[in-house]
């Protein structure tokens, strides 16, 4: 991966995840919670042309550690599972339609959610949250994926 390229994915996770600081705590009056930071890396670990390595994966978790202020590797070992999954399937997602890669992201973004709570917020640990972010992210995750498909015909329609 170019130096470039790498600085502007983490440049654009730590944007998300300033963005994430201010709507999760909105969006937890409703029990949801959008992984923000983690869905833009998602992202960028599944268009890359060669994928994300273990090592680039890990530091970026790391990164993220000490950002949010979380246990150290508990975001580096998690990203490094996510890149090994998404690196695994990179070709077989290509079969799949928006929704079903929709549905994917959804629930890797609730796993992410079940293992950063119950290593941080043991106390608070509620399937209720899981279930409804395991929705949210999904539906968010789809829409995203619509609006990048359908930006194009409606500009078009609307001459802008």
């Amino acid at each position: 991966m170019r130096d470039e390229s790498m600085l502007k994915t983490i440049f654009l996770i730590v944007l998300a995840y300033n963005i994430e600081i201010f709507i999760n705590p909105i969006l937890q009056s409703i029990n949801i919670i959008v992984p923000l930071s983690f869905l833009t890396y998602s992202y960028f670990a599944y268009k890359n042309k060669n994928g994300f390595t273990a090592i680039s994966a890990f530091f970026i978790g790391l990164f993220m550690d000490l950002i949010s202020g979380s246990f150290i590797g508990l975001n580096g070992l998690i990203y490094c599972m996510s890149t090994y999954i998404i690196n695994s399937y990179k070709y077989v997602f290509r079969l799949f339609s928006y929704l079903q890669i929709s549905i994917f992201f959804g629930i890797i973004a609730s796993v992410y959610v079940a293992l950063t709570h119950l290593f941080i917020n043991i106390n608070n640990f509620s399937y209720v949250t899981l279930f409804i972010s395991l929705i949210g992210n999904t539906v968010f995750s789809f829409l995203i994926s619509i609006a990048r498909v359908y930006k194009p015909i409606l500009f078009k329609r609307t001459g802008l």
